[in-house]
């Protein structure tokens, strides 16, 4: 899903001489990107890349598409600090000590349009805008090989509003050499009523205006997942991204006329080449 950002300034009043050198090959590869992870040195970095996504037309629908995955990096690393903007979606790292790492975001959310939907199945549902994403958290590096973390977004502007989500994340590095990083994560993912409806309820308007009946969500447990993730260095230039993810919906989320129509669960899967200047 390609995304509108700009950057955000994360905890900058505690950055200080006493932190510790931030190393991304620590982190998560989903967080970390497809070239900080063997790309240590400090200054500038910049990357290009294609592939291709294959993802649920929209959140609950049974039905996938595949587009193209255009990759621009720019990257400036200092000691113990990076920010990272890949052409539309943008991050800042610190590195607070040797196991916490904290990490913020602001995207441009791509909203829903009826026409997002192939077989029909979003007409008289109104189209849901496009809005600003504000996100933060930390990654917690217990050991070379496991990784937790604790995040939470909100969305700041768009109508209808969509509320905020927060995720628990674990990761596990199954192998990691000097040219190939394979990892399995799985998380949880929390959401206020706001969002809940937003995205998976149906107001009395849209009851009237759609097939579906009137439904409403209250906040708690939106989904959980699992999923693969995998980066190859091809040679200290070329290198290849892969991710797999399996998502299945909460029952409160299941239950809805939209999910019923469509489906609970979620396959999405990327591939890309990245080339590092």
């Amino acid at each position: 899903m390609v995304r509108l950002s700009i950057a955000m300034a994360l905890t900058i009043a505690t950055f200080n001489t006493h932190a510790d050198q931030l190393d991304l090959s620590k982190l998560p590869l989903s967080i970390a990107g497809a070239t900080a992870p063997y790309h240590q040195s400090t200054g500038w970095r910049f990357a290009a890349g294609l592939g291709l996504e294959i993802e649920p037309e929209y959140h609950g629908s049974k039905e996938s598409a595949s587009e193209p995955d255009l990759y621009l990096e720019a990257a400036y690393r200092a000691k113990n600090w990076e920010f990272q903007s890949n052409l539309l979606n943008n991050k800042l790292f610190y590195q607070k000590s040797e196991h916490l790492t904290l990490i913020g975001w602001v995207n441009h959310e791509e909203g829903r349009d009826i026409d997002d939907a192939s077989d029909q199945s979003l007409n008289g549902m109104g189209n849901t805008e496009s809005a600003i994403e504000l996100g933060g958290g930390f990654n917690w590096h217990v050991s070379n090989t496991l990784n937790f973390g604790l995040y939470g977004q909100s969305y700041l502007s768009g109508k209808p509003a969509k509320g905020s989500v927060g995720f628990a994340t674990a990761h596990y590095t199954l192998l990691k050499s000097a040219n190939l990083t394979i990892e399995l994560n799985a998380d949880l993912s929390f959401a206020n009523s706001e969002h809940m409806q937003v995205e998976f309820g149906i107001t009395p308007k849209q009851a009237t205006t759609s097939k579906y009946k009137e439904y409403r969500l209250s906040s708690g447990l939106k989904s959980f997942g699992i999923g693969v993730a995998a980066l190859y260095r091809l040679s200290p230039n070329w290198s290849i991204s892969m991710n797999a993810d399996y998502e299945k919906y909460s029952a409160k989320v299941a239950d809805s006329p939209l999910l019923k129509a469509g489906s609970d669960t979620e396959l999405e899967a990327s591939a890309t080449i990245v080339y590092k200047f």
